[in-house]
């Protein structure tokens, strides 16, 4: 069975040749959360690391990235000391920091063809100071955890109106159950 890739535009303009046939058209859309290497913040432009600014350095695009300041990342749990390296640009499998996205795929079968069409929408970066208690590093100081303040990088998902196509208002939508895939 042949699958064809295709653009926003080559998707909607089969999908009207199909619905000016007066065949029924049902689309599938398939959201999933993936959290890999697709998607890290060495490659963003300037203006979107800008976001990342007050805890993350670079030297230009596509180089290391450094911990500017000591954070705590919670979306994958972590916690940066200064200067640690956050991303290396030579070894991309050594990744620690990835952006969260959202996998969103529509495709529709017609006479044993299937048309695709996907793409990715990156979670948004929250930077913000917050009290967490913290355990100390020294054996010396007791077990006893204290509150410090401290960077806090979370990532807020997109909103839902960026997984929408516009589709013709006869085709009918059928939103495949969401998996998660890390």
């Amino acid at each position: 069975m042949p699958t064809y890739d295709c653009n926003e535009h080559q998707f909607v303009e089969n999908l009207r040749k199909i619905i000016d046939t007066n065949f029924k058209v049902i689309v599938k859309r398939s959201v999933r959360l993936h959290d890999d290497v697709k998607h890290n913040i060495s490659r963003l432009p300037d203006c979107e690391f800008d976001r990342y600014a007050p805890i993350l350095t670079r030297t230009t695009a596509r180089a290391n990235v450094y911990a500017a300041k000591p954070f705590y990342d919670e979306f994958h749990r972590r916690f940066y000391d200064q200067d640690d390296k956050v991303h290396s640009a030579r070894y991309s499998r050594m990744i620690t920091i990835s952006i969260p996205y959202f996998k969103v795929d529509y495709s529709f079968d017609i006479w044993g063809e299937t048309y695709c069409y996907n793409f990715d929408t990156l979670f948004h970066p929250d930077v913000r100071l917050e009290t967490r208690k913290i355990k100390p590093t020294r054996s010396d100081r007791g077990n006893k955890s204290k509150p410090v303040l401290m960077h806090i990088l979370s990532f807020k998902p997109p909103h839902p109106e960026t997984f929408n196509l516009e589709l013709p208002p006869s085709v009918l939508l059928f939103d495949v159950n969401q998996k998660i895939k890390k």
